[in-house]
């Protein structure tokens, strides 16, 4: 039902947060029964939502599929680009869904830009939901006394490797200095308030830049006090397969998946994906203080068909995707999608209930094509596929 090595990896991630793991297991069965029996289109409540606080980013880091070199957000209006809700908004929203407590994921762009960061922080643990935060860490010092003494459970800090490295691929200079700087503040207020909360996850997207440098990261782990290290491998995907993609979604869904431009990425060639595997495989030997993971958990013959294959799916996993059975994505305008970038909307948080949207018509419609394919042809190398 679920792939063997994401079960590992979410066993070794439950000694974090035993209680959280139990309740996303049971959602995670939940949906995975309704995917394999339910006819309908309907799923359960799901397990996680999240929130596009904003599009904007202080950063312009280049792998960045949103703000990067060849990044779509760039060709946004501004108009776009400014659009963020209303924290009434947010709040009407989590009262909504409150009674099935989903996990919550702030995210952007750069989620700590959003004027009312704080205030949504705490009314969402205010309603006891499990909060993650992802961000690039550059304003993490300004918000960290918020974050801990909310409880805030999980802050995921983007990382590319050692200071100089880190900062090139990020595009400013000081960076590293600033996540680091945001980093120890929020261990300082951790240590004083005698709590574990939260747990400080790093996040390294293996790109052309880094690849070569992953074995440095161990240690970068150890200096920030980390405690989760995840490797993650790159989204990208093919001009030819978006093109492909989009012909076939604008016949069943009457729009394109513009934003997945952002993530056509030839420099992808650069990769060395024989020494990139040599490299991981040492890594997962290494004995560390922190947790280390490798996202998705590809064996070294998968990784070269990873960066190799256009449509390859890792044998190891279902060959199936199971995500918009399990979250959804709430934009800064209020839309909700079941999947990032796709561009499929199935309702605004304006003018409708989360509940009414996730069931609804267009829900239902999606969810039916999307089991019918398994998987749509751009998402061969989105992670979510590898997620459940």
């Amino acid at each position: 039902m679920f792939p063997v090595k994401t079960f590992g990896r979410n066993i070794r991630k439950a000694f974090l947060e035993p209680g959280f793991a139990v309740v996303a297991l049971i959602k995670r069965l939940k949906a995975a029964l309704s995917y394999k029996f339910s006819k309908s289109g309907k799923a359960p409540l799901p397990e996680s939502l999240t929130f596009f606080l904003t599009y904007e980013c202080n950063l312009r880091c280049r792998m960045c599929g949103q703000w990067g070199d060849a990044g779509a957000n760039k060709l946004f209006e501004p108009v776009k680009v400014n659009k963020s809700l209303k924290i009434a908004s947010y709040i009407k929203l989590l009262e909504e869904v409150k009674g099935f407590k989903p996990h919550i994921t702030l995210f952007g762009g750069e989620p700590l830009l959003y004027s009312g960061f704080e205030e949504l922080v705490n009314e969402i643990k205010k309603r006891g939901l499990h909060l993650g935060i992802i961000t690039n860490g550059t304003l993490l010092k300004k918000y960290a006394k918020t974050i801990v003494n909310a409880g805030v459970e999980v802050v995921s800090i983007s990382v590319d490797g050692p200071a100089e490295l880190h900062d090139k691929v990020r595009g400013m200079e000081g960076a590293y200095l600033k996540l680091k700087e945001g980093v120890e503040e929020i261990n300082r207020l951790k240590k004083e308030k005698n709590t574990a909360k939260p747990l400080l996850n790093l996040v390294c997207t293996i790109s052309e830049l880094n690849y070569q440098s992953i074995k440095e990261m161990p240690p970068v782990a150890g200096e920030l006090g980390a405690d989760t290290l995840n490797l993650h491998h790159l989204i990208f995907t093919g001009s030819e397969t978006l093109e492909s993609h989009n012909k076939y979604f604008k016949e069943k869904f009457g729009v394109d998946s513009e934003e997945w431009a952002g993530f056509i990425r030839p420099a992808v060639k650069e990769i060395d994906p024989k020494q990139l595997a040599k490299d991981i495989e040492e890594l997962k030997r290494g004995k560390y203080p922190f947790l280390f993971t490798v996202y998705p958990d590809l064996s070294g013959k998968e990784i070269i068909k990873y960066y190799t294959e256009e449509n390859f799916v890792a044998k190891e996993y279902p060959g199936r995707c199971l995500s918009p059975w399990l979250t959804a994505y709430i934009y800064p305008d209020g839309e909700v999608m079941p999947c990032q970038g796709l561009g499929f909307t199935a309702g605004n948080i304006e003018v409708d209930t989360f509940g009414d949207i996730w069931n609804g018509e267009k829900m239902q419609k999606f969810r039916k094509e999307l089991k019918k394919q398994k998987v749509f042809k751009i998402c061969y190398k989105c992670t979510e596929l590898y997620r459940y």
